[in-house]
């Protein structure tokens, strides 16, 4: 399956990246990145579809209790469109993805 990011998720992935080297350290976005990449290859395998975000025609699921990764499959492309804050407010990210 093709991995598509949205240049939205893109920036997501860059702000978590500065956030957790500034904040905490290395290892910290490395266990991140091994989340992220486990979640990917799960959904990319194609064995599962997580559950649906509130009205929409995207999926969500938990990278980390902090982040969670919303996507949708379209044409055996697996479309990543944003990697929400959950410590952020609910009805802003709901809205970002109208």
């Amino acid at each position: 399956m093709k991995i598509k990011f949205s240049d939205e998720s893109l920036l997501d992935l860059r702000n978590i990246e500065e956030y957790l080297l500034k904040h905490w350290s290395d290892k910290v976005f490395d266990d991140f990145l091994t989340k992220f990449n486990e979640i990917i290859e799960v959904i990319s395998a194609g064995n599962v579809i997580f559950q649906k975000y509130e009205n929409t025609d995207y999926h969500k699921v938990l990278i980390t209790k902090h982040n969670t990764l919303i996507y949708t499959i379209e044409d055996n492309v697996l479309k990543i469109i944003k990697i929400l804050q959950n410590f952020q407010d609910p009805d802003n990210n709901y809205e970002s993805l109208k």
